[in-house]
């Protein structure tokens, strides 16, 4: 699967930049939340151009260089199966997001297969801090790596990159971190670069941080078909081989599952989610007690079909309000726009109750204002468990209730 990598490989990037991306704090103003992330790595490409003789965009590698066209995880794979460097963007979020878990290990399985805590990790692997985090907040892959930060400067490990290239008077810090991270990167690539290796689909490999479960847990369950048991009138185009892999706002840059994004966005909030189809899930979901808080990603087509309907019986009732129903309505997809009156008919006739519920987001237009509800369903979600939760009293005998006496007392 490796291979020696030889000189002169000019055209393979220098070092892949891999971040969590940041959701925006408002997806109506159109402000790009992760344009800090793509600076930085513009003034690394251009220090490497400096300090090398590698050709115009071969510097790096991040994935906002994918254009209308790509297959985003052809393009990512490709350039996971070629870079010499792999340098992860440390943050909360960081350890959060299954996408950059996979990324991790699948740069890992070039050089020795899937990540195994008893072997050293590769020396091509160059981190840096974007915000800090504590040391016993990383996973095992993470805190496994020998790196010496405070070569950056102490100011960049106190506030990383984020907070002093936003402050006016850490300038100075900036620009010497940006330089000092782009010579280790240079530096790393020529004396110990990842073998190549193909990496055909590195979504199909595990997270590297499996181990960094959050505590919160939160069950995210997708209601749809899959592409072999469509409704006899829908086309394949937004399905895959299991109802988790159901993509509504699919476009020309390839496929990826809205419950990846809600996975992603989950994690970065501290919760543990389960992500399942309505068959593995529906039993807890139509339980009395509620088992953990609960968001169903709905597709409408799914509603029309018989099975489908039997099974949300026991879930469409009301008062179950740790429960959260979301429906994607993809305006650009023409086959359910035409369908729109009798997939709501067969939505309120299915899940009248949920719907009618003021948590439930009956209308998600596009994928950044699913990335922009979601955080907030979560969260109403979370808050009706909590009311609703049986309560355990500890194992003992029970105690009599504290009081405060006075001092004759």
């Amino acid at each position: 699967m490796t291979a020696p990598r030889p000189d002169g490989d000019a055209h393979e990037p220098y070092f892949f930049l891999s971040y969590a991306h940041v959701p925006p704090y408002d997806a109506t103003d159109g402000t790009d939340s992760n344009r800090w992330v793509e600076k930085l790595f513009r003034e690394l490409c251009q220090h490497i151009m400096h300090l090398t003789e590698v050709p115009s965009g071969a510097a790096g590698y991040m994935d906002r260089e994918l254009r209308t066209g790509d297959n985003w995880k052809e393009k990512i794979s490709e350039h996971l199966s070629t870079c010499r460097v792999f340098v992860p963007l440390y943050s909360p979020r960081y350890f959060e997001s299954e996408q950059c878990g996979r990324e991790w290990a699948a740069f890992l399985d070039r050089g020795r297969g899937r990540s195994d805590p008893g072997l050293p990790t590769p020396a091509a692997i160059v981190p840096a801090i974007w915000t800090p985090v504590r040391l016993t907040a990383m996973p095992a892959a993470a805190q496994a790596i020998q790196f010496n930060h405070v070569d950056l400067g102490t100011r960049y490990v106190e506030e990383g990159f984020y907070g002093i290239m936003k402050l006016a008077r850490y300038r100075t810090h900036y620009q010497a971190a940006t330089m000092e991270l782009a010579k280790r990167i240079v530096a790393v690539a020529r004396s110990s670069p990842m073998p190549r290796g193909h990496i055909p689909d590195y979504t199909a490999v595990p997270s590297a941080f499996d181990d960094h479960t959050p505590e919160r847990p939160i069950t995210v369950t997708v209601l749809a078909p899959d592409e072999d048991h469509l409704p006899p009138d829908r086309r394949p185009y937004h399905y895959g081989r299991k109802p988790q892999e159901w993509d509504p706002f699919r476009t020309s840059n390839g496929a990826r599952p809205l419950a990846d994004h809600a996975v992603d966005l989950a994690r970065a909030r501290g919760y543990l989610p389960e992500v399942g189809a309505l068959a593995q899930h529906a039993e807890a979901l139509s339980a009395k007690e509620p088992r953990s808080p609960a968001v169903m990603l709905v597709d409408p087509w799914a509603t029309t079909m018989d099975d489908c309907r039997e099974s949300l019986q026991g879930i469409d009732l009301p008062g179950r309000r740790w429960i959260t129903v979301m429906v994607p309505w993809n305006r650009d997809d023409t086959q359910t726009m035409a369908n729109e009156a009798r997939l709501k008919a067969c939505l309120r006739e299915t899940l009248g109750n949920k719907l009618a519920e003021p948590e439930a987001v009956p209308d998600v237009p596009t994928l950044d204002s699913f990335r922009y509800t979601l955080p907030e369903v979560l969260n109403r979600a979370s808050q009706h468990y909590l009311k609703r939760a049986p309560a355990y009293p500890p194992a003992g005998p029970s105690t009599d209730r504290p009081r405060l006496i006075g001092p004759e007392e």
